[in-house]
């Protein structure tokens, strides 16, 4: 996590294929994301189903550098990619690790 104000995920913890915060929010203006899954109990830890120009999806994948954390004493939050993500109409849910088959780590 890098500090600061605004707490957020830093790519250098991350141990899987991600995208960054940024190009996550660039395709999703550009409507090519089709569906995003955030961990509970906050969410800071999200993975967005991307779109290909031929129509398929790609296999979820994290959003990674930049995303927001979770910071109760600041601004930072993934609430705000929660309200982004329902702002464009993308479906979107919470899943609990470990409890049954809710989540699979892609």
């Amino acid at each position: 996590m890098q500090g600061g104000d605004s707490p957020t995920v830093d790519a250098s913890m991350i141990d899987e294929e991600s995208i960054t915060y940024a190009d996550f929010l660039s395709k999703l203006e550009s409507d090519k994301i089709s569906h995003v899954t955030f961990l509970a109990p906050n969410g800071d830890k999200a993975y967005a189903t991307i779109k290909n120009e031929d129509g398929t999806e790609n296999k979820p994948i994290r959003i990674g550098e930049g995303y927001p954390m979770e910071d109760p004493y600041g601004w930072s939050s993934p609430a705000f990619v929660v309200k982004a993500v329902a702002k464009r109409g993308v479906p979107y849910e919470f899943v609990v690790p470990g409890l049954g088959d809710s989540f699979v780590k892609m």
